[in-house]
């Protein structure tokens, strides 16, 4: 939900306490009181929320990373694989293949 919605609905909610403030002035100061310690922790759990989420969207991009350098391994120990193969076919099953230098 977007700050505009929640702005309105604490703008209606303040215009009601103020009404209500009018008949009872001590009760709608308690009440106020609640209402502000209520917001107040909303306003830090969302704020929370909005850090973990991209705490969350990092680990989801590193986890996409490992999984694609997991996939190039896999392909080059294939093509290391496939050359090992062809070497052994063109020199004998029982060859090693050359070292790298």
């Amino acid at each position: 939900m977007t700050a505009g919605p929640r702005d309105e609905r604490r703008a209606q909610v303040d215009v009601l306490l103020a009404r209500y403030g009018r008949h009872a002035p001590a009760e709608a100061a308690h009440l106020r009181a609640l209402i502000e310690a209520e917001r107040t922790a909303a306003d830090r759990y969302r704020r929370e929320a909005g850090g973990q989420q991209a705490a969350v969207r990092r680990a989801q991009q590193r986890v996409a990373a490992a999984e694609a350098a997991i996939v190039e391994a896999e392909q080059h120990a294939a093509s290391l694989a496939e050359q090992l193969n062809q070497y052994r076919a063109a020199n004998g099953p029982e060859a090693n293949a050359p070292h790298a230098t």
